[in-house]
């Protein structure tokens, strides 16, 4: 969890994550792309899909590796102790 004092945060959502600037972010704006104001790091996701037990409807959505999350934290906490 980001203190307020910190500069950089993990933004999650919409099937993506990204490391942002705090200090550059909109954040009026919804989006999440590599190009948004503030993003320092982004990592995409992927198509995936789940099948409901009860009817076998295949539904898609958007996911994000427990890896790229994993980095995004680790890379978050470095740049807010100023390590990289």
């Amino acid at each position: 969890m980001a203190r307020l004092k910190d500069k950089y945060f993990v933004d999650l959502r919409g099937g993506c994550v990204a490391i942002r600037n705090k200090d550059e972010t909109d954040f009026e704006y919804q989006g999440l792309h590599p190009e948004t104001a503030g993003v320092v790091k982004f990592w995409p996701g992927y198509r995936g899909f789940a099948i409901c037990p009860c009817c076998g409807h295949r539904s898609e959505h958007w996911e994000v590796r427990e890896e790229d999350i994993q980095e995004a934290r680790e890379l978050c906490a470095q740049l807010n102790s100023g390590k990289v």
